[in-house]
């Protein structure tokens, strides 16, 4: 009985032994752990904290399909990643894995989804594929791309391999020293300028630039190969983030370099996104460094306090005119920015506008063309006089865009005309409306902006002309007064050789005098365009009309609803062919 017990003291003695023993490993990897994370300043975790922000954002985005909006997110994060010198954290990874996922499932690009995807197991080798994300064909492509030794592996794994390590003495804490004065830091290099290499590795060379101080200007460069037969080079660029691009030309240098800037107020935020393209004599796109959907990346560092940003004359290789070439550059960069903002109609839109208007005009002697007497072809006519054209006119237009300044249209004018007085007995009615189409040429000219424009018109067309409403002159029906010049009643012949002088009866509806059939005149308008679908616009135009003379001065307004034209912005026609380096 005796060693039975004694055993199973024992026993419980070893159990609370290993136990102790445990629990003081668990303690002392608890501490190593502690000791070997990283250590995140207030800034780190702001950052960290955006970084996911915009990781879960692009998630979304990616799910609603909108891989650009996502893409672009991602792009901020690894910018704010490498800001924050956070390159070995696991969003980084996070943000790799998910700009793989959008080349992949967004753009149909194996090549950049492999290429982000080898990014982001350098710095996490055990990063996993977003769940969401999980489709069997992005599976296979992540699970392809072998895991690269990168900074975030363990330190301590080489050394593991050759036998235990004794653990190293702490060094004892150093007095604190009193830190020299801070020195002030050079100006920053931005423009230095690259020796042009001997053999260009590829028809379009243009140097990257990964990073650049923030309100500065950024010359960057290219150089193309004979072969290419480069008409001229073209430099897009945009904040990250922002909805177009605005392009500058590039210029021969006197190293070799072909030159174009990113003014420095343009250069701010986070970073900057560009991209440049080779044209031809004929416009078309030769080759490209970088497009529109995947453009390269400059980061921007912030500038040092109080230091004066830096700017550099870009050498043109001008032909000695005078002007100064960095001038031109910016104006031709600001003009295209102008462009940019714009929200007009654009070149090879179609416009519908209904409208309505007035107008009042001057007719030569006529007669009435309801009660003009055809039996009495010698009598006197109405005189001539300034009357209204009709009651209110209403207008169609159809109209087309050739360019953002020169445009046709068709327009069809109503004229109603109101009817007053009764007890007229002659046969038929009085005409109670003219109907006319025109054919208009139209030219804009820019105020301010652009968005409000001067509009000038040339008209031309037929078809009743326009009518001028003549009123009744007896509207009271009173009786005519005698007349002994007209036995057989007013404005009518007897049997006399010679007519009798007579005057016109008196109307008792209202009738009319037609100038036409042709119709042609000129107009001036104001229209404002509230974006590139819906515009105002009221005009001033003199018509003349003929054989039938007459003259209208008419106002009216109308509103405009556009449909189709053309962009600002470059549209990208295939993906970019880029290097797998990092």
């Amino acid at each position: 009985m005796g060693n039975a017990t004694t055993r199973q003291l024992a026993v419980a003695s070893g159990t609370a032994r290993r136990v102790s023993l445990a629990l003081r490993v668990v303690l002392i990897g608890t501490v190593l752990a502690a000791s070997a994370a990283p250590v995140l300043g207030q800034e780190d975790e702001r950052a960290v904290k955006k970084i996911i922000d915009l990781n879960k954002k692009a998630l979304v985005q990616i799910d609603a399909k909108k891989f650009e909006a996502a893409r672009d997110g991602l792009l901020q994060a690894v910018t704010i990643a490498k800001q924050a010198n956070l390159l070995t954290h696991k969003m980084l990874a996070r943000t790799y894995v998910h700009l793989g996922a959008v080349y992949f499932l967004g753009y149909n690009d194996n090549k950049n989804a492999v290429k982000y995807f080898g990014l982001a197991k350098s710095v996490r080798a055990d990063i996993l594929l977003t769940p969401s994300l999980a489709t069997p064909n992005l599976t296979a492509v992540f699970d392809k791309v072998p895991a690269e030794k990168g900074p975030a592996d363990d330190p301590w794994a080489d050394a593991a391999k050759s036998g235990p390590r004794a653990p190293a003495r702490a060094p004892a804490p150093a007095p604190p020293k009193t830190p020299p004065p801070a020195t002030p830091a050079p100006p920053p290099v931005v423009n230095k300028v690259p020796d042009l290499p001997a053999e260009l590795p590829a028809d379009l060379y243009c140097p990257a630039m990964e990073e650049a101080p923030e309100g500065h200007e950024i010359v960057l460069r290219c150089a193309v190969t004979p072969k290419l037969k480069a008409e001229r080079v073209l430099l897009y660029f945009r904040t990250s983030g922002a909805p177009s691009y605005a392009v500058a030309a590039m210029q021969s240098s006197p190293n070799g370099w072909l030159e174009a800037s990113i003014p420095e107020e343009a250069a701010t935020g986070e970073s900057m996104q560009y991209y440049c393209e080779a044209r031809d004599s004929d416009d078309n796109v030769v080759a490209t460094s970088g497009q529109g959907d995947i453009p390269n990346a400059i980061i921007l560092t912030p500038s040092a306090p109080g230091e004066t940003p830096v700017t550099r004359r870009v050498a043109t290789g001008g032909k000695g005119d005078g002007d100064d070439p960095l001038k031109r550059i910016k104006d031709e960069q600001k003009s295209e920015i102008h462009e940019l903002v714009l929200h007009r109609r654009r070149k090879g839109a179609f416009w519908l506008a209904p409208g309505v208007g007035s107008g009042v005009g001057y007719h030569m002697a006529s007669y009435l063309e309801w009660r003009h007497p055809p039996e009495c072809p010698n009598c006197p006519t109405y005189g001539p006089g300034f009357r209204f054209a009709g009651t209110i006119t209403g207008y169609l237009e159809l109209g087309y865009l050739i360019t953002d300044h020169i445009g046709v249209a068709a327009q069809g004018r109503y004229e109603w005309i109101s009817s007053e007085g009764s007890g007229d007995q002659s046969p038929g009615s009085p005409a109670t409306r003219a109907v006319s189409l025109l054919g208009r040429g139209l030219y804009y000219l820019d105020l301010g902006a652009g968005n409000a424009q001067l509009q000038f018109s040339a008209d031309f067309g037929g078809g009743d002309g326009y009518r001028f409403a003549f009123p009744p002159t007896n509207p009271g029906h009173l009786p005519e007064p005698a007349d002994p010049t007209k036995p057989n009643g007013p404005c009518k012949l007897n049997n006399s050789t010679t007519p009798p002088s007579c005057v016109p009866r008196p109307t008792l509806v209202t009738d009319t005098v037609r100038s036409g059939p042709l119709v042609y005149g000129a107009g001036v308008g104001f229209i404002y365009h509230f974006n590139s679908h819906l515009a105002a616009n009221v005009e001033m135009r003199v018509l003349g009309a003929g054989p039938h003379f007459g003259l209208l001065i008419e106002g009216y307004a109308t509103v405009q609803v556009a449909l189709g034209g053309h962009a600002p912005d470059q549209e990208v026609t295939s993906l970019p062919e880029e290097d797998e380096e990092e």
